[in-house]
This record gives C-alpha cells, sequence and structure tokens, in this order.
C-alpha cells in the first residue's frame, strides 16, 4: 500500500491540515511554497489567518469557532503571499479524524489568472458599454438568427422600441418600418443580409417626418466565420437639409449669374446697332466735313469707338461666363504675336511717352492657345502697363521657360504700383483699385476675361509689384511643337516597309480623303476602313493593324467607347490609336489623351501635321503627343 504522504507530496495542489480548535497549520504539502512562497517547516504552527485575508474566509472561521468545523466545496478565497500580495484560489475543506481528534484539510487551487481575465473582461465590457452608450449612433448587435445580443440607450430613441415581447430584430422591426417611406426596400433589404451574413453594406432610408437615416450594417466574425451582425443607424437629416441649402443656394447663385451675363449679352447687342449708325456719321463728317465740324466730328469717333471697345470687352465677358466662347487651339508662335501687339500698342506709347522693350526668346517658343484671343489677352496687358505708367516710363516684355514645362510671357511696367491689399481684386471684373487712376479710361473687365481666357486654354495668369516701383503681369500657357510650315509633305524618314493603318470613319468622304492622303504620300501604307465601331473592332482583331485611325463620333458608340474595347482584346491591346474629331474644346482632347489615344487630330485635318503624326507614332510608338491640327 502507498503511503498516504507520499500522495499529498506528489500533488499538485496545495494542501494545508489545520487544527480547528488552535487555527493553526499542523501540516502542509510542497505545493503550498509555490502557491505562497513560504517552506513548509515555516507554515507548521502559522496561524490560518496569516494565509487567508479574504472576507469570507474571516466569516468562515467565526462560524468554526462558534458552531464547530465543517465543510464546503469550491469556495472562491484570497491568500496572502509571503511577499505581500494576494493569490485568487478555490479552496475546498473537508473534515478528517484522526485519533479522536478533528482537523481541516484545506485544498487550495491557483485561479489567479483567469480572475485576471475575468476582471480584464469586466474591464472591457465596461469600456465598451460606455462606448456604446456616447456615440451619437443607434447601435443593435444581433445573431445570426436575428435574436439581439446588445444595444445602446441611442438605438431606443431613435427606434420605436418594443420593451415586451420577442427581443428579436425582426420583432423590433416591426413599428420601424412603418415609418419608412419605402417600406418594401428596407425589407428586402434586411432580409438579403440575414440571408448572406458576409454581405457589408450602407443605405439611406427616408421616414415620413422627413427625418434621412443611413443605416450600415457588417458582420461580427470569429475565427473568420460569421456569428452575428451590426447595425448602426446615423441621423444625417441635418446633413441632407444643410446639402439641400447649399444645392438651393448654388442653383440661386447659377441662375443669377446666367440671368447677369444673358442680361450683359443682350444689352450689348443692343447698343452695338445704334452704335453703328453713329460711329458711321461720325466719320462721315470727319471726312467731308471742315473745321470746327470736322475737329468735333474727330471727338465724336473717337470717344464712339473707345464705346464700342468697351461693349467688345463686356460682351465677351459675358459670353465666357454664360459657356458660350469658343476657342481654336493651335501651336502659336510667341515671338510673332508679342511683335504684332507692339506695334498695335506703339502709338498709344508714343502719346503717353512710354518705351516699349522687347527681349525675344533665345530659342524658339510655341504654346497652345487661340492666337486671336493670346493677342487680345497681350494687348490688354500691355495697354494697361502703358496707360497706368508714369510719365517717361517704360514696359518691357520678355519670355521664360518655367519648371513645369510652360512658356511664360511677362510684361513689367514702372508705374506707381499696385498696393497688397488691392492685388486680390484685380482679377475680379469691373473692379478698378486706386483713386489716383480714375482719369484713366476702363471698365475694370480687362484683367478679369484675361484670367478667364488663360484659364480656358489650360493655363495661368499672375503678377506682383512693388509701390513707386512698378508692377509686373505674366501669362503662362501650355509649350507646343513648331508646327510644320512647309508647303511639301516632308518624305517618310523611318523604315519604307510597309505599314497597316485601319480608319474607322462613318463619314464617307473623310475615308476618301485619308485614302487620298496615304495614297500619294505614304504609298507603302496598307489602309483599311470600317463605317462602325464593331465592325472596326473585328478588322482590327483580323488584320492587327500598326495604328488605328479612331473618329470620335460612330452610329454605335463614341471612339473612347471603342478604344476601351480595344483594349480588352490581347491582340489590339498594345496597337497605337489616334482620335479625330471637329470637337477643338481643351476637355475633350485632353480627356482622350487621359484614356490613352496616343495623339488627337482635329478636322479639318492639315495634312503635312497628319501625316507627321502618323509617321511619328507608328516608327518612334512614343506616348501620347498633343497634336492640334
Amino acid at each position: 500500500m502507498i503511503p498516504t504522504h507520499l500522495l499529498s507530496d506528489f500533488c499538485a495542489t496545495a494542501i494545508l491540515v489545520v487544527d480547528p480548535t488552535t487555527e493553526t497549520i499542523v501540516a502542509a504539502n510542497p505545493a503550498c511554497e509555490s502557491l505562497l512562497g513560504y517552506r513548509q517547516s515555516q507554515l507548521i504552527g502559522m496561524p490560518i489567518s496569516t494565509i487567508e485575508v479574504g472576507l469570507q474566509d474571516v466569516f468562515f472561521w467565526e462560524d468554526v469557532r462558534s458552531a464547530g468545523a465543517q465543510e464546503i466545496s469550491q469556495v472562491e478565497s484570497e491568500y496572502r503571499h509571503q511577499n505581500g500580495h494576494f493569490v485568487y484560489v478555490n479552496k475546498t475543506v473537508r473534515l478528517v479524524k484522526q485519533d479522536a481528534q478533528t482537523l481541516c484539510v484545506i485544498s487550495a487551487h491557483d485561479i489567479s489568472a483567469s480572475k485576471r481575465l475575468e476582471d480584464e473582461s469586466a474591464r472591457t465590457s465596461a469600456l465598451l458599454a460606455a462606448t456604446l452608450e456616447s456615440t451619437i449612433d443607434g447601435i443593435l448587435v444581433t445573431n445570426l438568427d436575428g435574436h439581439i445580443i446588445n444595444y445602446n440607450h441611442r438605438m431606443t430613441t431613435m427606434w420605436p422600441w418594443r420593451h415586451e415581447g420577442e427581443q428579436t430584430f425582426h420583432h423590433q422591426l416591426a413599428d420601424f418600418k412603418d415609418l419608412l417611406e419605402d417600406r418594401a426596400s428596407f425589407e428586402r433589404w434586411v432580409t438579403a443580409l440575414f440571408h448572406d451574413p458576409y454581405i457589408d453594406e450602407q443605405k439611406t432610408f427616408t421616414l415620413r417626418d422627413g427625418k434621412v437615416f443611413e443605416v450600415s450594417s457588417c458582420p461580427l466574425q470569429y475565427r473568420d466565420a460569421p456569428i452575428g451582425r451590426l447595425f448602426c443607424i446615423h441621423d444625417i437629416s441635418a446633413l441632407k437639409a444643410s446639402e439641400a441649402a447649399l444645392r438651393e443656394a448654388r442653383d440661386q447663385a447659377q441662375q443669377a449669374n446666367k440671368a447677369k451675363s444673358d442680361f450683359l449679352a443682350h444689352m450689348s447687342h443692343e447698343l452695338r446697332t445704334p452704335l453703328n449708325a453713329i460711329l458711321g456719321f461720325a466719320q462721315v463728317i470727319e471726312a467731308d466735313g471742315q473745321g470746327d465740324n470736322q475737329i468735333l466730328g474727330g471727338y465724336i469717333h473717337k470717344a464712339g469707338q473707345h464705346l464700342l471697345d468697351l461693349i467688345n470687352e463686356v460682351l465677351d465677358l459675358a459670353s465666357i461666363e454664360a459657356g458660350k466662347l469658343a476657342l481654336r487651339l493651335e501651336s502659336v508662335d510667341v515671338s510673332a504675336c508679342i511683335h504684332d501687339c507692339v506695334e498695335l500698342t506703339q502709338v498709344l506709347a508714343k502719346e503717353k511717352g512710354i518705351a516699349l522693350h522687347l527681349s525675344p526668346p533665345t530659342i524658339p517658343c510655341f504654346i497652345w492657345a487661340d492666337a486671336r484671343r493670346l493677342k487680345q489677352m497681350l494687348l490688354n496687358l500691355i495697354s494697361n502697363a502703358i496707360k497706368y505708367n508714369r510719365a517717361d516710363g517704360s514696359v518691357s516684355i520678355s519670355t521664360q521657360r518655367v519648371p513645369n514645362g510652360s512658356w511664360r510671357i511677362k510684361v513689367e511696367d514702372t508705374g506707381l504700383g499696385i498696393a497688397e491689399a488691392d492685388q486680390q481684386r484685380l482679377f475680379t471684373a469691373f473692379n478698378r483699385v486706386g483713386n489716383s487712376q480714375t482719369s484713366v479710361e476702363g471698365t475694370g473687365i480687362g484683367l478679369a476675361f484675361t484670367k478667364k481666357l488663360a484659364q480656358m486654354m489650360q493655363g495661368t495668369v499672375g503678377m506682383s509689384s512693388e509701390l513707386a516701383v512698378g508692377s509686373c503681369f505674366w501669362i503662362e500657357l501650355p509649350a507646343a511643337v513648331a508646327p510644320d510650315l512647309s508647303p511639301n509633305i516632308v518624305p517618310i524618314a523611318q523604315d519604307e516597309s510597309s505599314r497597316t493603318v485601319l480608319y474607322i470613319e462613318d463619314d464617307l468622304l473623310s475615308q476618301k480623303l485619308m485614302q487620298n492622303i496615304l495614297a500619294k504620300q505614304r504609298p507603302n501604307y496598307h489602309f483599311f476602313t470600317a463605317q462602325t465601331g464593331q465592325e472596326g473592332i473585328a478588322l482590327a482583331m483580323q488584320i492587327a493593324p500598326d495604328l488605328i485611325l479612331l473618329d470620335q463620333q460612330l452610329p454605335d458608340a463614341t471612339g473612347s467607347m471603342i478604344f476601351e474595347q480595344l483594349q480588352q482584346h490581347e491582340r489590339t491591346r498594345h496597337t497605337p490609336c489616334i482620335a479625330l474629331s471637329g470637337n477643338t474644346l481643351p476637355e475633350q482632347i485632353n480627356d482622350a489623351l487621359r484614356l490613352g489615344f496616343s495623339a488627337y487630330l482635329s478636322k479639318p485635318l492639315q495634312i503635312s501635321q497628319a501625316l507627321l503624326t502618323i509617321d511619328q507614332i507608328i516608327s518612334q510608338k512614343r506616348d501620347a503627343i498633343y497634336s492640334k491640327v
């Protein structure tokens, strides 16, 4: 038979034997050392109250003293370790008879780790509950069957909550559905959510009282498996009301702006008709009159011409604001444009005693712009620099390349300068800054018009000024390549081997024009045509062309749509495409190039530039070339 002391010596559970009459420890097994930190010899004779310090332990030993020893099972207790910290145990007390003496045998199992987990879990739960209650959103948690696991107080205030009856989502849903404008849509959505536990969606629902709720639902997962669903209801009524107010204010502002633009345009046209007669007769008097009549006729003509210029400025500005001003962008020689503007302002400069200095660029300078409007913009800046200059001052016109690749045209004067507080208002229409310049003719439209034109050409305007020194105004516009102005077509410089070109175009005359051009100028090119986008795709898959010319308005689709379909086929994915269109709006051209077209050719075509673009793309396969022809 195995000795009993061996069983206790090798037991992992701490065992204490206590004499209930003296409440002292009379025996302890080795496991007590690891639990309490005392050696066995130290524990012998130690009062049990030194070890057991929990309130429930105090009550237990009081009961022992008053009513005698008794057994207990699986009771939580607090033990004090030798170093002073507390150890949480689960203890059982059994009574043992030995030599007519009753002893208490206490077995204690350390549960400190599980107690810490319980405490941490309780803390986490408290934090979660506080978080749920502090949010402004209604929160609801269900299991996969729709039974409610948790919710916050905000949910019960946003939702007609039933405190009695079955606590399921569908039970609570009954009253809420009646508040919605579209009850059926909400029911379908909820059904889909519980049908597929992985759905993560957000919907907006409008209530009959005008409130708007944003309802989101996402799956709750444990180890990548769904265990429930979280619903969050956010009241966005105020946000929607604010958005509606902003839309209404925007619409009203747009309507007011359009009404203003329409009024200005209408009045400008109405004024031009009688002004035509005034200027006409003034010229007759000036030409045929004598003496004072001739002088007076000249005054009328000059004043009428100035009035006409002002009306034209108003009309142009109104056209821009109404979105009715069309531009023709092309490669413009900046040097030639500046030279023309200087010649046109020489007379004004001479009258004012202002010297004009021109610093031409040292390299060819070409920009993408509307040539006529660019000249109008420069004339505005140069004439302002002359009119607002000091006596015997000067105006300098120069160009420079800026880091972003654009060209900057600068107009510098030696005038009085502009105060910093006034500079922000310079480009606002009808706003003339400063009090000292009221004698100078003008309406305050020119700079605003110049800025809007620059923006339409994908450029910018800017200025700097210093009081008593002068001002500098500039225009920045995208750089361009020099146009091919030679009368003859340049022979092919690249490989003379045959090439295949596919032209997708529904206009037969355009097809014949391109066929004629290539037949005469590029006889080694094989030319194919298709009249619809789908015919073109099928033919491209068959012949694998080296280049596709793609019209942007086809009977069955836009050119951009056909281009995207071509990109989906391995056989045509890397085939360069050139867009052709009569639309010359900058945004149309930029959209095509961003989509992936290698170039953009505008109709009517300039043959030399079209051939140059085709040759470059076929031979070099280079990235997008902005080509305006």
